[in-house]
């Protein structure tokens, strides 16, 4: 992901959540030296992104989104395959999901991440709990 990106990366993230990021949350990762940004493009134009950020073995999935057109054609797990690809020295992947996002977790746990636990109102302005996830990476 580069600056250029972000008008298409903030047209998708709009589109896909109910309090999605601001773009100067997107530019401070960018700007970050243990955030990994990623695109997935067609055309020259972003149909897909993955936010994630590093801390020693662990990478933590911050946002993952895909363009309305183009969902459910495996980009989202093609995007996730892409962050763990060059990075074998990873142990731990996290993340969390709404608890009322079925498709997410179906996906992450079709990839081998786990429930392994509940944050409580995570979601603060929809009043809704996240479902943690974790995906040991020498499991694969």
């Amino acid at each position: 992901m580069a600056e250029d990106d972000l008008d298409e990366v903030m047209a998708i993230e709009i589109n896909s959540f109910k309090s999605p990021w601001s773009r100067v949350s997107f530019l401070n990762d960018l700007r970050r030296s243990d955030a990994i940004s990623l695109v997935g493009d067609c055309d020259h134009h972003v149909i897909a992104y993955l936010v994630a950020w590093q801390v020693k073995d662990e990478v933590h999935i911050g946002n993952l989104a895909v363009h309305s057109d183009w969902r459910r054609r495996g980009l989202a797990q093609d995007m996730i395959r892409q962050l763990f690809i060059h990075r074998s020295y990873l142990r731990w992947a996290w993340l969390e999901v709404r608890k009322s996002n079925k498709t997410a977790r179906r996906l992450y746990s079709k990839l081998g991440f786990k429930e392994i636990s509940v944050r409580k109102n995570y979601y603060e302005a929809e009043h809704e709990d996240a479902i943690v996830m974790a995906k040991d990476l020498l499991q694969d």
